[in-house]
Order: structure tokens, then sequence, then C-alpha cells
């Protein structure tokens, strides 16, 4: 296995379900004392109509009802999305590289705006791998390469074991490796107060999301206030059964050794280290648990958290363009 380690200027040529860093509430009724204001959650359907954009198309993959969208032409990159998030999260970097590839990615299951898990898909699909593999089949893709954030990058390297004939590459980025549960996180005042209510409320508000993210971004300046109240509306979903069943987590140590000891593509990992969950040594280990891998190429990115591809996305998509133009046969 070859390993190098570049900079960001010359990888680039020119001038990232973990699960969140802390765990959603759960769900309470309503006690004396609690501002009467609290938002009710809303339905799948409901979401739809309120955040849907133009580009959104729905196919049925496996019986689940997924929100994707396909832009662009070319080599296919297939863009994952972490355990809170929706395909929205990747707007820049399709924005950015549409022009060269063809661009597709999904909601995972239950999650963003794709439909219900019955337990019925979980017995038939088995593995989230296998329901992405389903999705792909929907849209007659027989190759792509992979492009993780969070625990997003968790499921390309799920899916690049799996069926290693189907992986021209794998970029991933702030990707847990070890168990997440085995991580020490990290918190601040203002995450832990804004906890505190929405575990009170068993709705977690817009002050949530403002501590929340602002904790997992490198540079508070790059947070706009569109993304915080996306994701607070995004998260406002009822409860649903089997939310992380498709979801490739690391909970279990042993399947996630298994699968990363068994990937063979070439793979660049582009990582924020100034992450505060995803450390430098995250991402030390996952260069490490990648022993088979064809070729490995670091970057890491000083100035940025656990979200890359959000917060800077046009460094991303030069840097994914640059590597996969070198990698080129």
């Amino acid at each position: 296995m070859k390993i190098s380690v570049r900079s960001i200027i010359g990888l680039a040529g020119a001038a990232v379900t973990l699960i969140a860093a802390v765990p959603a509430p759960v769900p309470t009724p309503v006690t004396i004392g609690v501002p009467v204001d609290v938002p009710t959650r809303l339905t799948v359907e409901q979401l739809r109509i309120e955040l849907g954009r133009p580009g959104d198309r729905y196919i049925d993959v496996a019986g689940v009802h997924v929100r994707y969208r396909d832009e662009g032409r070319g080599p296919v990159l297939l863009l994952l999305h972490g355990s809170r998030s929706t395909l929205d999260a990747w707007d820049g970097i399709a924005a950015e590289l549409k022009a060269k590839y063809r661009v597709v990615r999904f909601d995972q299951p239950p999650t963003g705006l794709s439909g219900p898990v019955s337990d019925a898909v979980v017995a038939r699909i088995g593995a989230p791998e296998a329901f992405t593999a389903a999705f792909l089949d929907a849209l007659k893709i027989p190759k792509v390469t992979l492009v993780g954030v969070s625990s997003g990058g968790t499921l390309a390297y799920y899916f690049a074991a799996t069926y290693p004939e189907r992986v021209a590459a794998l970029v991933l980025s702030n990707t847990p490796s070890d168990s997440v549960t085995n991580l020490k996180l990290p918190s601040t005042p203002a995450l832990d107060a804004s906890l505190a209510a929405a575990k009170a409320t068993g709705i977690e508000g817009r002050d949530f999301w403002q501590a929340y993210l602002a904790f997992l971004y490198g540079d508070q300046s790059r947070l706009s206030a569109a993304t915080v109240d996306y994701y607070y509306r995004s998260n406002l979903r009822v409860a649903e059964p089997n939310k992380f069943k498709l979801h490739a987590l690391t909970a279990d140590g042993q399947t996630t050794m298994a699968r990363l000891h068994s990937v063979k593509a070439r793979v660049l990992i582009l990582w924020g280290m100034h992450d505060p969950v995803m450390t430098p040594t995250e991402g030390r280990a996952l260069v490490a648990h990648l022993d088979s891998a064809s070729a490995i190429s670091f970057v890491g990115m000083p100035d940025v958290g656990h979200y890359p591809p959000m917060e800077v996305p046009h460094r991303f998509a030069l840097m994914v363009d640059a590597y996969l133009q070198a990698i080129r046969p």
C-alpha cells in the first residue's frame, strides 16, 4: 500500500452517521414552565412541502420513497452525507463539480425527505451498503467514486469493501473508524445550555443547532444563518422506527474493522484538522486501518472542522477534482 501526505496546494494544483457529536434528545411531554411556543414536529410529507427544492427527484428503492438529485454528466460521483444531515449538505460541492462529473446524492432514509423505513425493508435489505447498491441499480449506475463525510464516509468504505468492482475511488472526510461510543467528546457552555433546553422541550431549537454547528466548524464565521435554520427545520421530523438501521455506524467495531481491512480501492482522505470530535488522531487511525487500500493520499486542512464540504466547498471540490484527474488512467 502506498501512502502519500500532500499539502493542500500541492494536491489542488492551485493558489469532510458519525452520529451527532451529542445525541438527539428523546422527545418528552412539555412540562410546566416550558415556553408555550415550542414548535411541533413535522411529518415527512409536511417537510417535503416546506423544504423541497428544484431538482429534487424521488424513486422507489426496495419499498422506500427516496429523495435524490442527479446532475451533470461524466464519471459518477456518489455523495454521502452524515447522520444528522441531508443531501443539501453537498450543494456547494455539486455546484462546483457538476460541469465535469455526474453528481448523484440522496437522503439516507429515514432522514431528510426520504420516506420511513419499515421492519420489512430492514429485513429484506439487511445492510446500509446493500441499500446503496439498490439505489445505484435503480439508476442503472454500475460504478462510482464515493465521496463521504462523517458517517457518510463510513457508508462509503462499507460499500467499497462489499462491492469492490463498483468503486473507482474513495474520498473520505472526517470519517470515524474506531467506535464513536468510545470517544471522549468535549463541549461548550452554549452547547450544554442548548442541550438542557432541548431535553426539557423534546425539540432541538435554533439555539441548539447554532451551538452544535458552531462547535463543529473550524471557523464560525463560515456558518450561515441559513445553514443553521435548515438543520433546525429538517431535524423537526417526527420520530420514526429504524432511524439508523440503514446508516453505516461504527458501534459494531468488529464489523467496522473487517470492512476497513477489506477496502482495496484508492483512497483520498480530506481531513478538517480543527475538528473537536474527529481529531487528527482519528484521521491517523483511519489511515492505519485501511491497510489493504491500493494507495492513500491524506490532506489535512488546519483551519477546518468536522464538515469540510460545507465549510470550505470550493477548496474541497478543487482537491477532489485534482485527485480524480491525477488518478485517471
